[in-house]
């Protein structure tokens, strides 16, 4: 049997992510595990964060670095929920999949928890999936969550 003792829970801050805290929580809490938390911010900034405003490239990375703390922060409070589960909270630059599935490999014994829509056909392959490409890529063990209709944003 696995001896995890690290679940690792990527974040976007949408509904569709929120799905999967109950059960990564519920899940901690069976096994006492440690919850990371993790949150991928872009590289760089989108093109019209760099084009509506009069401030540099490295100012507008400054401010949506604190922006997903803060948020990454709200987020952990919604999945401590009533808990004394130990959450740790990750802030990373890069390509979203890629950064997950390297912090899986720093992380000792882990499980990553992660939703997805579960989409098939064209509207998956014009969108991608994060899910997947973890799946495909990631070391250890991958717990995927497909939520009720009424947790995905429309």
């Amino acid at each position: 049997m696995f001896n995890i003792k690290n679940i690792i829970v990527p974040t976007d801050f949408s509904n569709l992510s929120y799905s999967a805290f109950d059960y990564a929580r519920d899940l901690a809490e069976q096994i006492n595990a440690k919850i990371h938390l993790i949150y991928v911010l872009e590289k760089t900034p989108p093109f019209l964060a760099l084009r509506s405003v009069d401030v540099s490239e490295e100012e507008i990375m400054k401010d949506m670095e604190e922006e997903a703390k803060k948020q990454l922060s709200e987020a952990a409070k919604k999945l401590r929920y009533d808990s004394n589960v130990e959450i740790i909270e990750v802030c990373r630059k890069g390509i979203d999949y890629e950064e997950i599935v390297k912090y899986s490999k720093e992380v000792e014994k882990a499980l990553i928890v992660i939703a997805t829509h579960g989409r098939t056909g064209i509207l998956h392959t014009l969108l991608g999936s994060v899910a997947e490409k973890v799946i495909r890529y990631a070391k250890c063990p991958v717990l995927v969550i497909t939520p009720e209709e009424e947790q995905i944003d429309n």
